[in-house]
């Protein structure tokens, strides 16, 4: 008779052991192929959560201890190990490493006792790509580890196969997510077309695994332990029934559209379930193509360009539900941080609360979960660009636990600033494919115009329409209320608004005077309306004129909802705004304010009918309106820039609510019927721009250190292969054959005076980055940025380098400098210079002087360095903007200070890291972490206590109780309703609630 158990353990319940990829999918692809090739097996198949200690020894009670002199049994196991040869179960307890594992000692003397004829253990103990430092710094270690000394595991009758020899990684392939181990085994077993003895199936397996992983560029060679009475056979290999129903990937799915025809691939019916509910109707074309034609569901990376509501995201959402079930992560990047907070909340309310399923956020702020993420504790994570690509560099093994990528917004890689960190995390997993890291890759984006390459370089299937569920009627309208639109038959022109409604209302002929009438004349047809501006302060002041005009209802629903304490002058504005019936969106308002203006405008019963809001609504911010009028068609500053013909489709994309509208507006406003036409041709007829590459060949330092950041080392020859690696690379190689020869010029220049500065070392002909070097290139750094630093870190007092000034010196940096301050005067605010050196020292005064370009720049950075120290003091947000806004022309906002106190934050970790190799000293981490709580926040730090509390409080809250006096959970919780209402207002109430268990508990 054969017994049989195979155990596989990804998931654990201690938060400190790190998750696999590929553990249980082994196991269960054994017992599968074993199952239906051996009539008559017995076999258990145990994983995960059902894989614990005592589940294992119950396991090996009925394999090992039941078995006679006539039975064979074959155990595989997949997991974790200890140093101490133990094997970690689902249930192991880092604290009790020896009471909660299994130890190989244990096994061999079962193995001694069975009167088994046979025992075939195959032990899978990879850690596939590496085991993290934060599991090693608990006790455990790659899985080859366990399998040394094995020998006494084995005897005559008794053979354990290992995944590799001593002192070797065995690895997992992140194509097929089988350990290399395993799936030789499935595909030796499948090959044979007659029995297999069990020693030609060591010798075949052996090659095979050496040979897949010399592709890798590893060396891997199991091993084998014990000895056969004759040699056992094990029949050829088959894929039946329970091999088709583990694995439904490999089943071909032709939808109809149905929802529920997805079960067959195995997504999780409670996921169909909850999507059959969204979407009754099912999925729409642009869905079913990119299932049926481009095969999404069965792992095909693929490129999605397609109007705004078309339905791209759903197909990062099927294909992330998708990779779950095959038991891989999903991992979403995104622009911002606000969107990556909306879309964590919209996905922990329907995957993580409906579904059970784990979900993370990575933006570079406090609420992070960096530590679950880089263990592998969670199936679908949320990051900006930024913390993608500097996790990704620093902690590579991420990328082997990660099945599906989906890059939202990828226009972004055409972005000036921003262009480069797109491009770079799309090289990184570009070039992990020559590892065999090659995680499924879709990029999303509604308004790229031709693909110039971009699908070619990424190696993606291109889906691409112009298709909208609702119809998008474009147009520009100038003072007159003439409206040319485009029509079936090319340009129209109707008359929209009659032209006495066009009245001045200023001393000076101003938009007001047209969107005035023409907003009026669409909430009165009923519709919601969205009115895009420039910037921020005509966003609010458009809002307040409108509110003024319309005489809408007050919105109560938004009143009510908007946060208390710490107001800023946008909040008072916002208040009078929604009064009118109207709202604003714009940098300068508080998260929790964007978010009760979104979800108001949102509401089908809520009392917002016009929004005004700034470009950001339009990436991605979940605001459809009826019609969409956009008042400018440029940016305001010294130097007016154009919006590209891709901004303004993206902000007409907002028009048209699906399953309210037959069409949406989008109606673009001109001064005279000249510029009408010319906006007509430029924006309404224009396509837009092709996306393009923000590589500069004139300046490749920072692209040179940041690819050098993502290998060990590198042959000098072969730097320029990794810059033919970038997207910017590959277009030039295509469009000029001489581009290498002359690159390669270029690069030998640079890489010279990077090791004369001390950031690469040259070992024979290889190049490898100093630890100066890596903490540049993992940096967000410019080149010039990081060795500016260096050079302020050599010029200051090593004792002025305390982590309060290295905050004051980030604002040295170029980064920094181009962050706009608002100052009065051609010559700037001198009075900002003395100030600083007051309260930061005549020494952190005078540099931030340091290659400043002028004393209006200098000035600029004692003012930054001021607002912010004003920020995580906790001082008042008005006091803050009334202390330094000169006047109505130069005035700073919340999002001023937001923005300077996220900007340092941001830059702020690499200074950290660099002073600390520059200085030969590192800062307290916790003082670090504390600092970088305290710029997120705006608090001092003996009132972060309170920002700790269970129940969320607004930084306005937070300040209250802490100049009350109430500065921890005890002291709050003796308060009463009334007296907390006294001091935070409304919520006074629930917070008294959160207490009343912790009360009853201490009672």
């Amino acid at each position: 008779m054969l017994r049989a158990a195979f155990f596989g353990i990804d998931r654990h319940r201690d938060p400190y052991v790190g998750d696999l990829t590929g553990a249980a999918r082994d196991a269960t692809a054994l017992w599968a192929i074993m199952s239906d090739s051996i009539d008559g097996l017995d076999a258990q198949l145990i994983t995960n959560e059902d894989a614990t200690l005592e589940a294992m020894r119950a396991a090996l009670d009925a394999t090992l201890a039941s078995a006679d002199e006539t039975d064979v049994v074959i155990l595989g196991f997949a997991g974790h190990g200890t140093p101490d040869h133990r094997l970690v179960l689902h249930d192991t307890d880092v604290d009790n490493l020896p009471g909660t594992t299994f130890g190989m000692d244990e096994l061999a003397q079962r193995f001694r006792d069975t009167r088994a004829r046979a025992v075939i253990l195959l032990l899978d103990c990879c850690f596939s790509g590496g085991a993290p430092a934060r599991v090693l710094d608990v006790g455990l270690v790659p899985r080859n580890a366990i399998a040394f000394p094995l020998v006494d595991v084995a005897g005559q009758g008794r053979i354990l196969f290992a995944a590799s020899s001593a002192q070797q990684e065995a690895l997992e392939d992140p194509q097929t997510r089988h350990g290399l181990f395993t799936k030789a085994v499935i595909d030796t077993l499948l090959a044979a077309d007659a029995p297999l003895g069990v020693l030609e199936l060591v010798d075949r397996v052996t090659r095979l695994v050496g040979a897949n992983a010399g592709r890798f560029g590893y060396e891997q060679s199991p091993t084998m332990f014990g000895q056969t009475q004759g040699d056992f056979m094990l029949p050829p290999g088959r894929v039946g029934e329970r091999y088709r129903a583990a694995f439904p990937e490999y089943n071909a799915l032709q939808t109809t559209g149905d929802i529920r025809e997805l079960s067959q691939v195995g997504i999780p019916q409670e996921a169909i379930d909850a999507w059959h509910e969204r979407f009754p109707a099912g999925l729409n074309a642009l869905q079913i193509a990119a299932v049926n034609e481009r095969g999404v569901l069965g792992g095909n990376s693929l490129m999605v360009i397609a109007p705004t509501s078309a339905g791209k995201t759903f197909v990062g959402e099927l294909a992330a539900l998708k990779a779950i079930a095959d038991g891989r992560k999903a991992v979403f990047l995104l622009p911002y941080k606000a969107l990556v907070n909306e879309k964590f909340e919209d996905f922990s309310a329907l995957y993580g609360e409906r579904l059970g399923l784990r979900i993370a956020r990575c933006s570079g702020d406090w609420q992070d979960q960096v530590g679950e993420v880089l263990r592998g504790k969670y199936d679908i994570a949320f990051f900006t660009y930024e913390k993608f690509l500097s996790l990704s560099v620093s902690s590579s093994h991420i990328l082997n636990q990660i099945g599906l990528v989906v890059l939202d917004e990828a226009q972004f890689i055409t972005e000036p600033g921003r262009g480069m960190v797109v491009e770079l995390l799309l090289t990184s997993l570009v070039s992990a494919r020559q590892r065999g890291v090659c995680p499924q890759l879709i990029t999303l984006s509604a308004v790229i115009g031709h693909a110039n390459s971009f699908d070619r370089w990424l190696d993606c299937a291109l889906l691409q329409t112009d298709e909208r569920p609702v119809p998008l009627v474009e147009g520009v309208m100038d003072r007159t209320g003439a409206f040319t639109k485009m029509g079936p038959n090319g340009a129209e022109t109707i008359q929209m608004i009659e032209r006495h409604r066009v009245q001045q209302r200023r001393t000076r002929p101003s938009s007001q005077d047209v969107i005035v009438p023409l907003v009026q004349h669409l909430v009165e047809a009923g519709e919601k309306v969205i009115v895009f501006r420039n910037a921020r302060g005509p966003a609010s002041g458009c809002a307040e004129y409108l509110a003024n005009e319309l005489g809408l209802e007050p919105a109560l629903d938004v009143l009510d909802a908007l946060p208390e304490g710490d107001p800023s002058a946008m909040s008072d504005s916002l208040r009078r705004a929604l009064a009118g019936g109207v709202a604003f969106h714009n940098g300068d308002l508080t998260r929790d304010e964007r978010v009760a203006v979104e979800r108001g405008f949102r509401s089908l019963n809520g009392n917002i009918k016009v929004l005004v809001a700034t470009s950001t609504v339009a990436a991605g911010v979940n605001t459809p309106a009826s019609t969409v009028i956009i008042a400018e068609t440029d940016f305001p500053g010294r130097e007016r820039i154009p919006y590209t013909v891709a901004q303004y489709k993206n902000m007409a994309g907002r028009a048209g609510r699906l399953g309210f509208e037959a069409e949406g507006k989008s109606i673009l406003l001109a001064e005279t019927p000249m510029e009408r036409n010319q906006l007509f041709r430029r924006y309404v007829q224009g396509q837009p721009e092709a996306i393009t590459s923000s590589f500069n060949p004139n300046q490749p330092g920072t692209w040179v250190i940041r690819l050098l950041a993502q290998v060990r080392d590198v042959p000098r020859e072969a730097v320029i292969d990794l810059i033919a690696n970038t997207y910017g690379g590959y277009l030039a190689a295509i469009q000029n054959p001489a581009w290498r020869d002359h690159m390669a010029d270029s690069l030998e220049r640079l890489l010279n005076r990077m090791i004369a500065d001390g950031l690469v070392d040259e070992e024979g002909d290889s190049l490898r980055l100093t630890m100066l070097g890596r903490a540049c290139g993992e940096s967000p750094l410019s080149l010039e940025s990081a060795m500016r630093l260096v050079e302020l870190l050599g010029r200051i007092d090593p004792t002025d380098a305390s982590l309060e000034n290295l905050l004051v010196l980030v604002e040295c940096l170029p980064e920094r400098d181009e962050d706009y301050t608002p100052q009065s005067g051609k010559n700037g605010e001198p009075r900002w210079q003395q100030e600083a050196s007051g309260r930061f020292g005549f020494n952190i005064g005078r540099s931030l002087a340091h290659r400043a370009e002028s004393d209006v720049a200098f000035y600029a950075r004692c003012k930054r360095a001021l607002i912010v120290s004003d920020w995580i003091a906790g001082e008042p947000t008005t006091d803050i903007e009334a202390r330094y806004s000169s006047n109505a022309f130069s005035r700073v906002g919340h999002g001023d200070i937001r923005g300077y106190a996220d900007g340092s934050r941001f830059l702020l970790d690499s200074a950290l890291r660099i002073s600390a190799i520059v200085l030969g000293r590192a800062e307290d981490q916790d003082a670090a972490a504390l600092l970088m709580t305290r710029l997120d926040l705006g608090l001092p730090a003996d009132a972060l206590a309170i920002s700790a509390l269970a129940f969320p409080l607004t930084r306005g809250e937070i300040l209250a109780l802490y100049h009350a006096g109430h500065r921890n959970q005890d002291a709050i919780a003796l308060l009463n309703p009334d007296q907390l209402t006294a001091i935070i207002g409304r919520r006074g109430d629930a917070l008294h609630r959160t207490f009343q268990p912790i009360i009853a508990g201490a009672a």
